[in-house]
């Protein structure tokens, strides 16, 4: 939707995935990025086609140094002068082989106003530096997106309660992570709280975080190995509805830009 030309709001997944984690906030013609996990040029063509000048955004927000996160965050942000947004630790482990790109550093927990968004981190729990989400406020909506985490904390549970819009990790099916080919030590580390979260985990999550208004969940990170779309939206719907609950639940794509989401009002609720 657009007023004057210009986007509402709008958030946009590039892919969410081992191939590369990207996700797109729009606002009345502002924009940023969580995470840049695709090359600087594939991200170039990505946001130029969804009429997005690079050189335009206002910043990445990094939640990790693994390189799924930040394929292009060095080119990216040297070519186009773009900020990157990220606590020290991550900072740090950053590649930039060249000339240091601009940042702006936002110690965990904290929160940073970035042009008309408000940006705030939460710690999770993976094994990187100093893995966080991200909860974006912007024309009065809350987008959180928790990916690559072990296990839903109390600060995950409240980020994603504030949510209208959550993105949050379900990476893979219990049984078929078990019972798949990934070698005992890396099926453990998957399994762990510094790893990823299973659909059931992620079901859980959102059962605990659901409220009285809409809400919407978009189901990230899927394993190409370990999880398919259809397991990870039945076990959540399934789990829910054994609760007598019920979500809007979607399931995005690993490896291409999948889902679009756009409040059908102008405002909350």
């Amino acid at each position: 939707m657009a007023t004057g030309g210009f986007i509402t709001i709008r958030v946009t997944c590039l892919g969410s995935g081992s191939s590369g984690n990207c996700i797109l906030i729009q606002h009345h013609g502002r924009a940023l990025l969580v995470d840049a996990g695709f090359t600087a040029s594939r991200l170039t063509q990505l946001l130029r086609e969804r009429r997005v000048v690079p050189g335009d955004l206002d910043a990445v927000l990094v939640s990790h140094e693994h390189s799924d996160h930040i394929r292009g965050v060095d080119v990216l942000a040297r070519r186009f002068g773009t900020t990157v947004v990220a606590n020290d630790a991550t900072l740090r482990r950053v590649p930039s082989p060249g000339r240091r790109f601009s940042s702006t550093l936002l110690p965990t927990g904290s929160t940073v106003s970035i042009g008309p968004f408000e940006v705030a981190s939460f710690p999770v729990s993976h094994d990187a530096a100093e893995p966080v989400g991200y909860i974006v406020g912007v024309g009065g909506y809350q987008v959180a997106v928790a990916t690559d985490l072990g296990y839903g904390s109390p600060h995950v549970l409240e980020a994603v309660a504030l949510a209208d819009l959550a993105v949050v990790e379900a990476n893979h099916d219990v049984d078929h992570l078990i019972g798949g080919p990934y070698p005992w030590h890396l099926k453990r580390r998957i399994l762990s709280e510094n790893g990823h979260l299973s659909n059931r985990q992620s079901a859980e999550i959102i059962a605990d975080a659901l409220t009285a208004r809409r809400q919407t969940y978009w189901l990230a990170h899927l394993s190409r190995t370990n999880n398919t779309t259809s397991l990870a939206e039945q076990g959540v719907r399934e789990f829910l509805d054994s609760h007598g609950l019920a979500a809007d639940v979607a399931v995005l794509e690993r490896d291409r830009p999948s889902l679009i989401w756009e409040p059908e009002s102008t405002g909350p609720g």
